[in-house]
């Protein structure tokens, strides 16, 4: 039998490898029973045990031998062997082993291997002693002795000496062997001496009284010109490298001592950097070698220096920069010789080695503290830079195999000559990624300005960036000719632009060194050569798109943007069309319109405008940015450009089988056709991103590709694709706003977005379409909403809390109840949502549900935050009839007929408290809401239940004698000093004489200030009436507030009576009936409601006058204003249900400005507005007062804003809340009151000032209820406590003052086209 591998001087090979790798094992053992139980279990534990050359011959063996005989066992059972067949297993298994292949395979084995162990044991020395491991009886299998080091130059390999024993000596021994170290000594005892030393415990050497004597002798190794001796010497740093003891630190300066002796010596002849570098002289290798070794040991530290004292680190710093420090002076190119840095340019190009040890905290003070001693090394990194950027030539093949050759352990095969240029070029780079790094910290900024030797000025931050920029935009001539991937990964200009990009990362240091007018326009220089053509020649597509990676960086950070808009100054206010982003908006509309002049040169390809578009993008997608780039029409233009991509896409060739597929013309016409398609997804993606605004979405809608985007955004949702590659999330902000609007419902509803969001919804709450088999079972749910249907329930909610996508969504649509349901079927539609979840109003439905509480819980829980919005609320009890089925199903809840007491549960509560809220009118002190809480502990439920209207007192405070809401101020009979100055106000508002227009406007103002201030609870009651009256009459008769012409009323008796009234709205009568008869502001129910009625018919009837019926297909748009007119009911409350005040007041005020954002239904399909605006569907209080509320909360309250972003809901979205509702059920009546006075007197620009007044109120509930995800549920369902209109007016007034120059403007001037 030949056991090939197995036998002879091979298997004494093998056996030895085998044996030199149990040291370390044996090392950690404790005992001989530790040894013996470790090897016996050397399969689990060492994971090189099958590479081991004895493993694989006896694997190889095996299957040789016994394989057949094992593959016929199995044959006779079957042909297979299952996992569970373990007695099976287990009888051929013993069948095997007492078979005569198998005896005869372990009798020979046994007999070689034993052969084999006499043999190394009776050479024990020669084959396991001093100096064996490299040099022993076997000098022509190296490789053999050497199995897992893939290097050919083991003795530079930190890995090399794992494969290596060593001896426990005692001290006299290692004196003794360091004394044969000496350099007296003959080379062949140095020898001996050397490898001796390498068998022994580095721990051992550095502890050991003759240590300082034995580095002596080593350094002196390490300068021999004899090649083993050097080798060996290199093998015991090497060794000391591959422990992780403290004592490596020893080593270490121990290698940077021999390599600055080797540059301060003069007889080391170091090569000048003119002569270039020829590795494959002996010494010049060893160098390489030493530095590599140097870099692998500085890289590898750091993962456990921070387990040393301080001392290790600052050991291992100050060789290091001692080392690195080292320049020899002279001009560079001519006599200046190579130094340190240029060597570890050579092995780490990329300065990974300071990347690593600047990063972390623990390294970083004390590296920066210790460079402020070392600056020369930081001085040569800077003056390089500059060096480089002023010339800009660099050699042809650019480095192209600088970190590949040298990072390797065998130098064969690889280039063998650099030249000084070359050489110069990867010191370049390495400063480049030095100083970038160093610049990214605030001690690291300090060394700036720096003083160079060589120049009389001292070098700042801006004066070496704008070098560095240069390097980008203004490359050398050759970067322009073809090159490999290689050598692309060494292009100045790609490596820099990454530096620069590094610094981005950190707004503050990006602030700090980059965003300064000068480096910007240095920036620029390539796009702005196309807007003003020069002499020099055009910048490549290379160049362009490193420039816009850059620009892309800077943009993606709230500084970074404005930076770009407004320049160095910072300066929001001022409108310079010669910032940055002014240059980009035009440079990308000229090449998308493809007007760039022609003597520029050629067009930029689809790929560089795309990537100044993105830029464009980051702006636009933002308030600030879309208001500086509103000019350039972008959204138009790119819209313009997709239709044009699209027609190119149909009208292309499409390759079909009759083609010939080995045509280069085939080829072309797929590549061609693929390119346009990503060009076109390109422009569909960036037209999209204008839907991350109010506004935007206005200019995304009047493109007319809203569906299409739609359609786009909804596949790249569904495939959880993040928004870009500045931005992970997005996409639920950006549906969350779209859904605000009708146009925007209405194409989500045609991407099938709403479908399937209720598919998922109910795949999680119930079950989904198909069986799927559970190996986990789901949790039990123990909260009324867990945290499993949590997000869905969000999600949900930020699509229907608005009521123009509920009508848009619900208008009169029935529910789609059934005779029977099947246990898998599945709404399809909101109707279907709300006919299986919330009204459950047949047995039919209640048995079709697995988890019925569970479900009618979320249920109600949607419905009561759509209730919220009280228009929402009259459309659902106009249709549905809400009210009626929560209160039978309270009835069904009670525990008998007699005693009507109320079961409390989890339904009941939350039915209850949806009962009130729909009922009940008022602000945070008129109005009581049950909890949703149920103790734990058997406290009985403090708030009663109830199963018919009207509801319990206890709902309903008293607040007639606490308000006093029908008095002015009080005339006294006789009046002192302080009583006139109460009176101030009304005096004025009684004078008939004084100041007219402006003039009294702007004293009432003052006036009213001064009492919002100090006494702004009195103004109330008849004091509102009469600044209500007296101003819209002086308002009129001042033209820039006068926007609309006064329409004449045409109503008669029988017009009016023709006027159609719709439940939703009759059923808003009887709510602000019954909230003014609460507030003891009328008396008489039916006078009122007759004279509210038909208010609301003259108002209809007056504003139909004004409206054109657009070609849409909108639900919001086939009538009049769908919703309930809050302003009108709030006005006819303030008159104390007076109608002949009210109209008067209605129809003056209807010529104001003003009245298109405080009456909503003022400009609802307006003749007064542009046609584009008209007919879009988005009222101007979301496109203008919802935008400039997001614009100032950007740069006002930036944590809310970034809250809101977080959670998926906009700002834009709650405001258009509060304020079409008028503030009833967020504010009391006063401050209901006190913000339609402030807007009028004050500006209708202060309601977009009260709405940030507000959010900065709620802060930190925004910020809490962030966190806890539910920020939708807490600002729609919570009254805004503790707020007061009067008390915030002084921050109102400081908005103004910065903001007012653009908010007005924006609002007032939404009737030109």
């Amino acid at each position: 039998m030949a056991l090939k591998g197995l036998e002879s001087e091979d298997l004494v090979q093998n056996l030895r490898q085998l044996v030199i790798s149990f040291e370390p094992h044996i090392r950690e053992a404790g005992s001989a029973e530790h040894v013996e139980e470790t090897l016996h279990h050397l399969e689990e534990s060492d994971e090189n045990f099958h590479r081991y050359e004895f493993v694989k011959q006896l694997k190889k063996k095996i299957e040789e031998i016994l394989g057949p005989q094992i593959e016929d066992e199995i044959e006779k059972h079957g042909g297979r062997v299952d996992n569970g067949q373990e007695t099976l297993v287990n009888k051929i298994t013993e069948r095997i082993i007492k078979s005569k292949p198998y005896a005869d395979l372990t009798k020979k084995l046994k007999s070689n291997v034993v052969e084999a162990m006499n043999d190394l044991m009776r050479n024990f020395d020669a084959e396991f002693g001093v100096g064996s491991h490299s040099a022993g009886r076997y000098p022509n299998k190296d490789d053999r002795m050497r199995p897992f080091n893939d290097s050919e130059e083991t003795e530079s390999s930190l890995d090399s000496s794992y494969n290596h024993g060593s001896l426990f000596m005692n001290s006299e021994y290692l004196q003794q062997v360091a004394e044969k170290m000496s350099k007296t000594k003959d080379s062949g005892t140095r020898r001996e001496a050397l490898q001796n030393m390498n068998t022994v415990r580095i721990d051992d050497v550095i502890s050991c009284d003759h240590f300082q004597v034995i580095k002596k002798h080593i350094l002196d190794a390490l300068l021999d010109s004899d090649e083993q001796i050097v080798a060996l010497s290199l093998k015991f740093v090497t060794r000391a490298f591959t422990t992780t003891s403290p004592h490596t630190k020893d080593i270490y300066t121990l290698l940077t001592e021999h390599l600055i002796c080797h540059f301060h010596n003069r007889k080391s002849n170091m090569p000048k950097i003119k002569n270039g570098l020829d590795i494959t002289r002996p010494e010049i290798r060893r160098i390489l070698t030493a530095f590599r070794l140097m870099n692998e040991f500085q890289q590898e530290t750091i993962n456990y220096w921070i387990r040393y004292p301080e001392q290790y680190l600052e050991e291992v710093l100050v060789s290091t920069l001692n080392l690195l420090s080292i320049h020899h002076v002279g001009t560079v190119g001519t006599s200046q010789a190579l130094s340190p840095v240029h060597f570890v340019a050579l092995v780490d190009t990329k300065a990974q080695w300071f990347i690593k040890w600047i990063h972390g905290n623990f390294s970083r003070s004390f590296l920066l503290d210790l460079l402020e001693k070392y600056r020369p090394f930081v001085e040569n990194a800077v003056k390089h830079c500059l060096e480089f950027s002023a010339a800009r030539k660099v050699p042809f093949d650019l480095m192209s195999d600088i970190s590949e050759s040298v990072s390797k352990s065998s130098f064969e095969n690889k280039r063998a000559y650099y030249t000084g240029a070359e050489l110069e070029y990867a010191y370049f780079i390495h400063s480049a990624c030095v100083i970038g790094k160093l610049l990214c910290f605030a001690n690291g900024r300090k060394f700036f300005p720096i003083k160079l030797k060589d120049s009389e000025d001292p070098v700042s931050i801006k004066k070496l960036m704008v070098a560095m920029v240069l390097v980008v935009v203004d490359p050398s001539p050759v970067f322009h000719l073809p090159r490999g991937n290689t050598s692309e990964m060494f292009d100045p200009a790609r490596l820099i632009t990454d530096v620069l990009k590094g610094l981005c990362s950190s707004e503050q240091a990006c602030e700090i060194c980059l965003f300064k007018d000068e480096i910007t326009s240095t920036l620029l220089s390539p796009i702005s050569h196309f807007l003003d053509v020069a002499e020099h020649q055009a910048p490549g597509e290379k160049t362009l798109l490193h420039v816009a990676d850059i620009l892309s960086m800077i943009a993606s950070s709230t500084k970074g943007r404005r930076h770009l808009m407004y320049g160095e100054k910072n300066d929001i206010f001022s409108r310079t069309k010669s910032s940055a982003a002014h240059i980009i908006a035009e440079f990308t509309k000229k090449a998308l319109l493809r007007q760039l002049p022609r003597e520029a040169g050629p067009a930029p390809s689809p790929a560089v405008i795309g990537a100044y578009l993105y830029i464009c993008r980051q702006l636009y997608n933002t308030c600030e940015g879309l208001l500086v780039l509103y000019p350039y029409d972008l959204h138009t233009v790119i819209a313009e450009a997709w239709r044009d991509a699209s027609k190119e896409l149909e009208n292309s060739h499409t390759p079909t089988p009759d083609d010939d597929s080995s045509s280069d013309n085939s080829s072309i016409t797929i590549r061609e056709s693929y390119d346009v398609v990503a060009w076109e997804d390109t422009l569909r993606d960036n037209l999209l991103n204008f839907a991350s605004t109010a506004k935007g979405i206005l200019l995304l809608q009047q493109t007319g590709a809203l569906n299409e985007c739609m359609f786009y955004m909804h596949t790249r949702y569904e495939k959880k694709l993040q928004v870009s590659k500045c931005e992970k999330f997005g996409y639920g902000y950006m549906v969350t706003q779209v859904a605000t609007t009708a146009p925007g419902m209405a194409a989500l509803k045609k991407t099938g977005y709403i479908k399937a969001l209720i598919t998922e919804l109910w795949s999680v709450i119930e079950c989904g379409p198909i069986d799927i088999t559970l190996f986990t079972p789901k949790t039990w749910p123990v909260d009324p909403i867990d945290r499993t249907v949590h997000k869905h329930l969000v999600r949900l909610l930020n699509i229907l809390s608005g009521f123009p996508a509920v009508y848009e969504v619900l208008a009169n649509k029935p529910l789609p109840s059934k005779s029977a349901y099947s246990f898998r079927e599945m709404p399809e539609c909101l109707p279907g949502f709300l006919d299986r979840l919330v009204v459950l109003d047949t047995p039919v439905k209640v048995h079709s549900l697995f988890n019925v509480e569970q479900c009618h819980v979320f249920g109600l829980r949607v419905l009561s935050v759509m209730i919220s919005c009280l228009d929402s609320f009259l459309l659902l009890q106009s249709q549905y009839r809400i009210q009626e089925f929560l209160l039978a199903a309270q009835t069904d809840n009670q525990i008998n007929k007699d005693q009507k007491d109320i079961i409390v549960d989890m339904l009941s509560v939350e039915r209850n408290n949806i009962l009130v809220r729909t009922y009940l009118i008022g602000g945070p002190s008129e109005r009581v809401l049950p909890s949703r809480h149920i103790d734990d502990i058997g406290t009985p439920y403090p708030y009663p239940m109830f199963s018919s209207y009207p509801i319990p007192r206890e709902y309903s405070p008293n607040i007639g004698g606490r308000s006093a809401l029908k008095q002015g101020f009080i005339y006294p009979t006789h009046q002192n000093v302080s009583d006139k100055k109460d009176n101030e106000l009304t005096e004025f508002l009684d004078s008939k004489k004084g100041e007219k227009g402006r003039a009294w406007m702007e004293k009432c103002r003052n006036l009213l200030y001064k009492f919002f201030t100090g006494k702004g609870d009195q103004v109330k009651g008849n004091v509102v009436h009469k600044i209500l009256e007296k101003t819209v009459n002086v308002m009129c008769s001042i033209a820039e507030e006068s926007v609309f012409p006064l329409m004449q009323y045409a109503g008669t008796d029988s017009a009016l009576k023709a006027v159609s009234i719709s439940p939703l709205q009759q059923l808003g009568i009887k709510m602000a009936i019954r909230y003014g008869i609460h507030l003891k502001v009328i008396h008489t129910s039916s006078d009122a409601t007759d004279s509210l009625t038909l208010l609301i018919r003259q108002v209809h009837y007056y504003l139909q006058q004004q409206q054109k019926t657009p070609e849409s297909d909108l639900n919001s748009l086939k009538t009049g204003y769908p919703g309930f007119d809050w302003f009108a009911a709030t006005v006819f409350l303030v008159f104390n249900g007076n109608h002949e005040k009210t109209w008067d007041f209605l129809q003056q005020f209807s010529t104001l400005g003003a009245s298109g954002y405080l009456w909503i239904p003022r400009l609802h399909a307006s003749v007064h507005l542009p046609a584009a605006l008209s007919s879009s569907g988005i009222h101007p209080l979301f496109s203008s007062t919802g935008h400039n509320i997001e614009f100032i909360l950007q740069i006002e309250l930036p944590l809310v804003s970034s809250a809101f972003k977080m959670s998926g809901f906009t700002p834009a979205q709650i405001s258009q809340h509060w304020l079409t509702q008028c503030f009833w059920n967020y504010l009391d009546w006063p401050d209901i009151c006190h913000y339609i006075i402030v807007c009028m007197i004050f500006g209708v620009d202060y309601q977009v000032y009260l709405c940030v007044a507000i959010l900065k109120h709620l802060q930190r509930e925004i910020m809490s209820h962030m966190q806890s995800h539910d920020l939708l549920m807490f600002l729609k369902e919570e009254p805004i406590h503790h707020f007061k209109v009067a008390q915030n007016l002084k921050y109102m007034m400081d908005l103004e003052k910065k903001y007012r120059k653009m908010v007005l403007p924006d609002m007032l001037n939404i009737t030109r086209p």
